[in-house]
């Protein structure tokens, strides 16, 4: 006996291989199970309102035996055989045929219904999202454009495919640039975002922007000199600096001592010279 089951998406009553006829009496059961309500409704039938319930089904057997290929006298036998197994439980008169699956909850069990349900509510939600935010997305990027150009007053309108207006980069970069204080972004300056973020980075420009609202210095001019700056400091060489050279500087009273002992040379020098010469003298007065 096998145990467990499988889920079967009411969608394979569609396919082309399902509605090949006549149905197999397996194939009839197992369609009984899917056309039954997996849940209780109210329905209109006949000018009146009727509650089927869960695991019940309206129908007649002329439907069924249109939908089965059968004739009607095959499909009341078939749906005698499934009552006297105990299998459905159903009733017929000229207007309609109503049936009951007995058990219904051993073969669509109703947590696995409500947790599919929830899925499929779930997924459903989350693609109602995703869509919301791409068409928000692509909204700012139409806002950001129409700006752009309604702020175009140079005349000179950059090709729409150097200004990069779709990229939400760009996009964010512009908005930005408008919430520091750059006043209106035109189409020059989006050019010039655009051409700076391909140089450096989006990071990069983002950060520049932020610098210059800090230090209230509010150009493209000082924007493309902070990243200059930047980027000097990453191509510069590391681990090769010189050594600095130091040099030995006589203290104050080592230069005052070495004049002082060039002064006394002189002087004695010149005091034996003067004697010297005196000396001369006196020997030449004796003569």
């Amino acid at each position: 006996m096998a145990y467990g089951w499988i889920s079967i998406h009411r969608k394979i009553q569609d396919n082309i291989i399902w509605n090949d006829k006549p149905f197999s009496r397996g194939q009839a059961w197992i369609d009984l199970i899917m056309l039954a309500n997996h849940e209780d409704k109210k329905i209109i039938f006949n000018g009146s309102t009727v509650e089927i319930k869960r695991g019940e089904k309206i129908t007649s057997l002329r439907k069924l035996s249109e939908r089965w290929g059968w004739s009607i006298t095959k499909v009341k036998k078939f749906l005698n055989l499934l009552s006297d197994e105990n299998m459905i439980s159903y009733k017929s008169d000229n207007k309609k045929t109503t049936y009951s699956i007995v058990n219904y909850d051993v073969y669509q069990d109703n947590e696995n219904t409500k947790s599919n349900t929830e899925v499929t509510q779930k997924k459903i939600k989350n693609k109602t999202e995703r869509n919301q935010k791409e068409i928000k997305k692509k909204q700012t990027i139409m806002s950001n454009n129409e700006l752009i150009m309604s702020n175009n007053t140079t005349g000179v309108v950059p090709p729409p495919e150097e200004m990069d207006l779709d990229n939400p980069k760009l996009a964010e970069l512009i908005k930005l640039y408008q919430d520091c204080g750059f006043g209106l972004i035109s189409p020059y300056s989006a050019k010039v975002l655009s051409d700076y973020m391909e140089m450096y980075s989006f990071q990069w420009v983002k950060e520049a922007i932020q610098i210059a609202e800090q230090n209230n210095i509010r150009t493209l001019a000082y924007i493309n000199g902070i990243l200059k700056k930047k980027k000097a400091g990453t191509d510069k060489p590391r681990n090769n600096f010189k050594k600095k050279e130091t040099y030995y500087r006589p203290k104050q009273e080592e230069k005052t001592k070495e004049t002082r002992n060039i002064n006394n040379n002189a002087l004695n020098s010149f005091i034996e010279k003067m004697k010297k010469e005196d000396a001369k003298n006196g020997e030449t007065k004796q003569v």
